[in-house]
């Protein structure tokens, strides 16, 4: 989200040349961190979900929608992080708004296991 609604905004008031180098440092920076937080939430979650038991059919259903978001996201952040990329923007957009939708399933999630 700070790449969202803070450096791409910032990049906006320097000159094309200038915006367009920010952008690439920015997204070099960016890659490792995407990378490793990918790697991380896709080991967490293979192993959280393998060690859950009494899954009902609704909580697959919630789960697989959680799961194509959640591609969505790192399909998105990784091309975000490419050089010389002109739908950063929008690509970071999809990013946040998938993100919040994730968190959301997340504890409906969380209460279907609950009960």
């Amino acid at each position: 989200m700070a790449w969202r609604f803070a450096a791409i905004p910032a990049e906006s008031a320097l000159a094309q040349e200038t915006r367009a180098k920010m952008g690439n440092a920015t997204a070099a920076r960016w890659r490792p961190w995407i990378l490793t937080a990918v790697a991380g939430l896709i080991i967490s979650g293979i192993y959280n979900f393998l060690h859950k038991t009494g899954l009902t059919p609704v909580y697959h259903a919630f789960f697989g929608v959680k799961m194509l978001l959640a591609l969505h996201v790192f399909a998105a952040a990784i091309l975000a992080a490419r050089p010389n990329n002109a739908r950063r923007k929008r690509q970071l957009t999809g990013v946040v708004v998938s993100g919040i939708i994730i968190v959301i399933l997340s504890a409906v999630l969380r209460g279907i296991t609950l009960r």
